[in-house]
This record gives C-alpha cells, structure tokens and sequence, in this order.
C-alpha cells in the first residue's frame, strides 16, 4: 500500500484511530480526522463546506486519497418517546449524512483514477433489532444499505466499497455494558469466541478489506463481533 494516501473519518476515537494506526503500518500516508481538534484535519463530517475543505486539505498535502475509511459515529442509548428530534438529527446526522458527505466529496477522484477503496463502519445493530437504540440501529442499517449500493453504482468504475459491522468493542461506545462486570461477563458467555472485541479487531478487518488480497470484495458486509449474530 506504499504510496496510496487513505482517509479517516473518526480517527480521535478508538477504533477510528486504530484503524488510522494499522493502515500507517500497512504503508498508508493517513490523513487523520475528528471534530475534536486532536488529529491532523479538523472535520465535522455533517456539514459539507467542512468535508469539501477537508478534501482540498488533505489533497493539497498528500495527494488525491485511495482509502476513504468512514468510522465517526455517534451512540447513545434511547427510547422513542424520550428521544428529542435534535437526538434524531444528531444521529442521523453523523452516521449516515456524515458517510454521504465524504463518499460524495471523495468518489469522483477515485472514479476519475479508475481505482479506489472504500470501508464504511457500521455495526451489528445496522443487521438486527435491539432494546432502547432504534434511532440507533435504523441510522446503521442505512449505512449497510448505502454500501452496497455504492458497490453497485461505482464498482465497474474501479471502485470497490465494503462495510465492516462491529459487534461489541471495548471503547467508550460499549461503556453501557462494560460497567457493569457481571453483564459483560453474561453476555459474553453467549457468544463464541468467549470475550469482548477489542478495536485491533476492527484495524485488521479494515487492513484486509483495504488491501489487494480483497480485490474480489465488493457490496461485502463484514460482521466483526465474535460470531454474537452467528
């Protein structure tokens, strides 16, 4: 990957900057990018002008990216009646206008190169219900949906998109249930591979489906979580 320039959304969070971590070591030239103010490129991926910025930003100092890897997200947990139209918005928002945003910004390059890759991060509650999280899992369900019709509209372009499904990861995100020792423990009884994901879980899903030896991949929905939807 020597020379291909990649881009990541979220990269202040932990898996956003795992990601960002794993594709530098793949040889990656990564730009990273938060709202927060903590890594290379400042970015609220909500509004446009800031993504069109971004992209001319990132352009400018390390040439047209390859990888577009979307990871920002927002997670809270909900119930309809309580939820706020701003709460829906902010969701909304972030996880699916934000992945609407910089593939718009980024695909016509790509096109243009006749090759290019991109991993958009959804998660396993985008692949099923769940209790006090509709917003939530609605908002991942369409970026699942928005992958594969990525791959259908710009894969004959050169341009392969794959999204990868995170089960539980111990980030912040998983706080809700990482508190509590005795339901982690519960829960992940349940489960296969007998543990909580870590974010290194996730960079070495995004590592593969970025690399060469997934040439063959497109419209793939990945589901990273230890076989819970199994």
């Amino acid at each position: 990957m020597a020379g291909r320039v990649a881009v990541v959304t979220g990269a202040g969070g932990a898996i956003g900057g795992a990601i960002a971590r794993r594709l530098a070591d793949d040889g990656f030239a990564v730009a990273t990018t938060d709202i927060t103010g903590e890594v290379a490129f400042d970015c609220d991926v909500r509004r446009e002008p800031d993504v069109l910025a971004l992209r001319e930003a990132v352009t400018a100092r390390l040439g047209p990216p390859w990888l577009l890897v979307n990871v920002a997200g927002v997670f809270f947990e909900h119930d309809v009646p309580d939820t706020t139209a701003e709460q829906f918005d902010l969701i909304s928002d972030v996880n699916v206008k934000g992945t609407f945003l910089t593939c718009k910004a980024f695909l016509p390059a790509m096109i243009a190169a006749g090759s290019g890759c991109i991993v958009n991060i959804a998660s396993t509650a985008g692949l099923r219900g769940g209790q006090r999280r509709a917003v939530y899992n609605a908002s991942k369900a369409a970026v699942v949906m928005f992958t594969r019709c990525l791959a259908l509209d710009h894969g004959p372009q050169g341009v392969r998109a794959n999204c990868v499904c995170p089960g539980l990861i111990d980030p912040p995100m998983a706080d809700w249930i990482t508190s509590r020792p005795d339901a982690l423990r519960a829960w992940e009884e349940t489960i296969p591979a007998r543990r909580i994901g870590s974010v290194d879980d996730i960079a070495r899903a995004v590592s593969w489906l970025a690399s060469d030896e997934a040439a063959y991949m497109h419209g793939a929905v990945m589901a990273v979580d230890g076989g819970d939807t199994a």
